[in-house]
């Protein structure tokens, strides 16, 4: 937004420079974009009367003018306009002087005739695009007078960067309340004086608010008797200065008021509305209306429009209707004022793909009360500047007002927070001068109304902010934070997920971050399909592929693995610890839970002369199984699973403690949807059980010295026996001698019968009481052998 140094200074005293002002605007929130001096390389530009108008006498298209300029004679200047007459005043640069790109003024023949000056257009003096003639001053400028001074150009402008919290600074009085909290000055807000005519609005016309959910509150006034023409300089000038066109003063005067309240307001032509009424509604699904630029737009039913008793007008909070929009034959006027719901606003916006200076303060969230003031204040500038006469009472739909939040704010709270000791007069003046009303309080805190207009203030952190800007950052002192005297400095669970990422990143897997988004193809072509329902579906997604939350986290490192793999990539070892959403039943919208990927493809390692290229294989993805049960110290569980991401037969569920997963390698018909030609293996597990730091911590043992029996055993089994199976059953049937047990071969052929398999395992046996004898050993073996073959119909080989 555009701010005019000049215009500002009607609502509040600025005791500093421009340059300075440009500081404070920054240290107050306000980002500081550029600073523009208007009037910078423009000089000696005074008003001019045109006494005559004679023809050239060499030339058809130059007339000679004698233009009086305030001195003792008037001078002869060549102009090739034609718009002026005797008696008109004009801006008009003398000799000497200088315009916009360093041209200078000098005196000059024109086709023989002497010319010692310049009747200027606007456009030659930065004020727009208009170049068909001359500008044309009112009849009361002061001939010879500074005609920057009188056309507002001695002025600087800043342009700002409003940010989405703060719809209140999209204004001139909001930006002046900001400076005469920080400068300690009062707020000059315009007063409004209405001289309403004997007719009532109420009888002229009427308005019916069928969305309230949409449209809190809606207003309007009826005016009569206007006269459409041009807008007086100065409030074209401001327009102008704001990056605004002027129009005519109607439009103008919406647009001006628009710019010092912040309160977008519309003017209807009123005898072009049906039934001289006006219907807030939704649009009926493909109703089609052309907007102010000449667009035929197709709504829907979600969208606001302001209608008449037969069609829509008006886009809510967008824009206007071509067949309503007040030109020259317009005599009266419904001027409309209201508050739009800033969602309904920015999907009508988005949908449509229109933007607008009405649609981008409504989407903020404009301020209700300010509707009403805005409203009057509009009227009022059409009184004077447009002869209107304004039908008494205002037309107000507002069935239930909004009520201002109240926060408690805590005085030493105040200073804790900042580090700076602010006397409770100073936070208390602040608050109030920013416009927090308060209701009660006494030397520890009180109690703060907060102004419908600000939207983002809802908490005693919020207020707190507010004393801090007022204060100045900088102005702050530095001081150090108080240590925290808890172990747990980050979220629970935020040491196990740092310790997971530096363990696969030390063996040199790469982390990837991806997009929290997914679509159901996505999902279809991972083979995870069947997540489509349960995935959290988004009601304004950033485009169609990031339409879902994503349910997990293999489409996106399959799409990953392609991408690299394609582009030359010969080894790809890479995981994501990252959330996953599901839908939730109840009140919530969603589950979180936190994902871990790992994927391997094509080579173990980067190709070197060293070692033959060797590729990835079940083992590997199974050693990060391995290497994440150690780094938790949890019992791992692999047992054979299907899925439809992964190659029947080649597939595991995975148990780690109480999370749950799966690994395996990628059926090949996944991994072509993705244009992957190498074999790809996965891992997928749910670590959100295992996240919660250790109640307890790892205890150190003393090295055995003693030495290990070691004993091989080799069985036979069905084949449908697991090797978890096998190992369970020694574990649990071993007693405390048992140091470690492995399966180290599994055989299948002849003389093994069909259908059966043999099994080798390796025992370890050790004690910390003394060396082992054969015999205690054996019975051990004995005991193993028992129960393998009670629980497993296992035969010794």
């Amino acid at each position: 937004m555009k701010i005019s140094l000049n215009w500002l200074k009607e609502y509040v005293d600025i005791p500093v420079s421009p340059e300075q002002l440009a500081e404070d605007l920054t240290s107050l929130g306000l980002e500081i974009e550029s600073m523009e001096r208007l009037a910078e390389g423009i000089e000696q530009i005074v008003i001019g009367r045109i006494l005559e108008i004679a023809p050239h006498p060499d030339a058809d298209k130059i007339v000679v003018c004698q233009t009086d300029v305030g001195g003792d004679t008037p001078l002869q200047i060549c102009c090739g306009a034609k718009n002026m007459k005797p008696g008109d005043k004009v801006p008009t640069a003398v000799v000497g002087a200088t315009l916009p790109g360093d041209f200078k003024i000098t005196a000059r023949k024109m086709r023989g005739v002497d010319s010692h000056g310049m009747m200027c257009s606007a456009r030659e003096l930065g004020m727009g695009d208009d170049h068909a003639g001359l500008m044309i001053l009112p009849e009361d400028a002061p001939v010879g007078e500074d005609a920057l001074a009188y056309l507002g150009l001695d002025d600087v402008v800043y342009e700002i960067e409003v940010t989405p919290n703060r719809a209140d600074w999209a204004s001139m009085i909001g930006v002046a309340r900001e400076l005469a909290a920080k400068y300690g000055t009062s707020l000059k807000v315009p007063a409004v004086a209405l001289q309403e005519a004997a007719a009532e609005a109420s009888s002229l016309s009427s308005a019916s608010v069928d969305a309230p959910d949409l449209c809190p509150r809606y207003m309007g006034r009826v005016l009569t008797e206007v006269q459409v023409g041009a807008s007086p300089v100065w409030m074209a000038q401001r327009l102008t200065a704001a990056g605004m066109r002027p129009i005519n003063n109607l439009v103008d005067i919406t647009n001006y008021v628009l710019l010092e309240t912040g309160q977008p307001l519309h003017a209807f032509d009123f005898d072009r509305l049906d039934g001289n009424r006006i219907v807030v509604r939704r649009a009926a699904d493909g109703e089609k209306m052309t907007t102010l630029d000449e667009q035929e737009r197709t709504l829907d039913g979600e969208m606001l429009v302001i209608a008449d008793a037969s069609r829509p007008q008006c886009v809510a909070g967008v824009m206007g209707g071509a067949r309503s929009e007040v030109g020259e034959g317009t005599t009266r006027v419904f001027l409309e004022s209201a508050y739009f719901k800033p969602q309904a606003v920015r999907r009508a916006s988005r949908q449509l793909n229109l933007i607008s200076e009405s649609s981008q303060r409504f989407q903020r969230g404009a301020d209700p009360e300010m509707a009403a003031w805005a409203l009057d204040r509009a009227a009022a500038l059409m009184a004077e500047f447009a002869g209107a006469s304004i039908a008494s009472g205002a037309i107000d739909v507002y069935p239930e007002p909004f009520k201002p939040a109240e926060v408690d704010l805590n005085f030493e709270r105040v200073r804790a927070f900042l580090g700076a000791d602010i006397s409770v007069e100073k936070q208390r003046a602040g608050l109030q001068a920013l416009g927090f009303e308060l209701i009660s309080g006494d030397e520890s805190g009180a109690r703060f109304r907060v102004p419908l207009r600000r939207n983002d203030v809802s908490r005693e952190v919020d207020l707190i902010e507010e004393i801090a800007r007022l204060e100045g950052y900088n102005n702050l002192p530095a001081t150090l934070p108080r240590v925290r005297t808890r172990a747990e400095v980050f979220a629970p669970g935020e040491a196990v997920v740092s310790r997971i990422k530096h363990t696969f990143a030390a063996q040199g897997l790469n982390e990837i971050t991806t997009w929290s988004f997914a679509n159901a193809e996505a999902l279809a072509k991972a083979g995870q399909g069947d997540l489509t329902a349960a995935a959290v579906s988004l009601a304004n997604p950033l485009s169609e592929i990031h339409a879902l939350m994503r349910p997990t986290l293999i489409p996106a490192a399959l799409q990953i693995a392609a991408y690299n793999l394609n582009r030359g990539a010969r080894h790809v070892a890479l995981f994501e610890l990252a959330p996953v959403y599901r839908e939730a039943g109840g009140d919530d919208v969603a589950e979180q839970r936190q994902h871990l990927v790992v994927l391997l493809a094509g080579l173990r390692e980067p190709s070197h002369w060293t070692h033959p290229d060797q590729p990835v294989d079940f083992y590997d993805i199974k050693g990060a199984a391995e290497t994440l049960a150690n780094l938790l110290g949890l019992p791992l569980q692999i047992a054979s699973a299907e899925g439809a991401t992964f190659q029947p037969g080649q597939a595991a569920s995975l148990t780690l403690g109480d999370a749950c997963g799966v690994l395996g390698k990628v059926d090949p018909a996944v991994a072509a949807q993705h244009d992957i030609e190498v074999p790809v293996f996965l891992l997928q597990l749910d670590l959100t059980p295992v996240l919660a730091p250790p109640s307890a911590h790892h205890q150190a043992e003393e090295i055995p010295a003693y030495p290990a029996s070691l004993r091989d055993i080799a069985v036979v089994v069905d084949q449908a026996v697991t090797a978890a199976d096998i190992l369970d059953v020694v574990k649990k049937s071993a007693d405390k001698l048992l140091a470690q047990a492995d399966i180290f071969d599994v055989y299948t052929g002849k003389p093994i019968p069909e259908g059966k398999k043999s099994v080798a395992v390796t025992l370890s046996f050790q004690s910390n009481e003394g060396t082992l004898t054969d015999k205690k050993t054996q019975k051990a073996v004995d005991r193993i052998l028992h129960q393998l073959q009670k629980n497993c119909g296992a035969e010794l080989r």
